[in-house]
């Protein structure tokens, strides 16, 4: 017998179906465009089966007869560390809107708003989903993204952190080939830039964003897999601690605080790979800051302010509203 080495995993995910214009045509297992081949840390497949007890009352001291097999969706999480060609793919997932590339060489700029569409229902392509962890290759069928999370702070790497809901998974007969170099390393956390109101903010010590869809499978009778795995609206939310350096600090003193009186600021969040200078920028126009609180668990005082993106036409991409908008720098000429 052999034990299998965790180190040897790892994940592809594939956006499922073709995309025109405004329209998405889902195809479960067909991808448009190829694989995408991320490395990961932390990956998990949570099959989520129900079971239907017979409780029903026999003349016994016992409360469960029996088992039965009810609905199924899975589950899929991990996270990663931000590489700028392949962290688009997943902003697909989340905002849903299509890639427009522009650029004639590297570096190619890829922007990807929120997708707006009623004749798609607004939801974004669904994923195929290919985890191996070393002994098995799981495959999770049209997947989609219920959040994708953000965290950055001045002495670790940006990470990103992902779930999945999708259908049941098959275990595929052979493992996948999976080919992946990046073509650049990694964003660590002081590389990461916040601008409010158009100015920049050197002070910031850590922070979050959190993209939420709250995705769930939907189930009809006649089928034990969900008939959709829909995505709900768009959330983002997210928190910055902040170094208290000056007496007039913008979050909590003063008559036009951020997070007391101020209306809501344009906010533009840079994570940028300090060795090719590519990078992702996510534009929110209208913050929220709220909850400043002042802390002094460490020998210096740091503020921590939690924010919400609202809504607007700006980062909206041309159509309805939305609270973020996304845009990549990277080698990759090829749309996500």
């Amino acid at each position: 017998m052999a034990t299998f080495l965790t180190a040897n995993s790892f994940l592809g995910l594939g956006l499922e179906g073709s995309y025109s214009g405004s329209t998405w045509t889902p195809n479960r297992g067909v991808l448009s465009p190829a694989l995408k081949w991320l490395p990961i840390t932390s990956p998990q497949v949570t099959p989520m089966q129900t079971f239907l007890r017979d409780e029903a009352l026999r003349g016994s001291a016992v409360s469960v007869y029996d088992h039965i097999a009810g609905v199924r969706h899975d589950e899929y999480d991990a996270k990663g560390y931000l590489f700028p060609d392949t962290f688009a793919v997943l902003l697909r997932g989340i905002l849903g809107g299509n890639d427009t590339i522009t650029g004639s060489a590297a570096p190619y700029t890829h922007t990807i708003p929120l997708l707006n569409s009623n004749t798609v229902g607004s939801q974004p392509p669904s994923f195929s989903i290919q985890d191996f962890d070393g002994a098995n290759a799981f495959q999770i069928l049209g997947a989609q993204m219920s959040n994708l999370d953000l965290t950055f702070g001045a002495e670790a790497a940006v990470e990103w952190a992902a779930k999945f809901t999708g259908n049941g998974y098959t275990v595929l007969g052979s493992t996948p080939s999976a080919s992946y170099t990046p073509a650049n390393p990694f964003v660590p956390g002081w590389d990461v830039s916040v601008s409010i109101g158009g100015s920049a903010l050197t002070y910031i010590a850590e922070g979050s964003l959190k993209i939420e869809r709250s995705a769930a499978p939907i189930f009809t009778m006649g089928q034990q897999t969900p008939r959709v795995n829909f995505a709900g609206p768009i959330s983002v939310t997210g928190s910055l601690t902040a170094i208290v350096d000056s007496t007039s600090d913008l979050f909590t003193t003063g008559s036009s605080a951020y997070g007391l009186y101020r209306n809501a600021q344009p906010m533009v969040l840079t994570l940028t790979d300090p060795v090719t200078n590519y990078a992702t920028a996510l534009t929110m126009t209208k913050v929220q800051f709220t909850d400043p609180k002042r802390t002094r668990g460490k020998a210096y005082v740091q503020v921590e302010v939690s924010f919400e993106a609202q809504a607007n036409t700006t980062d909206s991409g041309g159509t309805g509203y939305a609270p973020i908008k996304s845009v990549t720098t990277n080698s990759i000429s090829t749309a996500f």
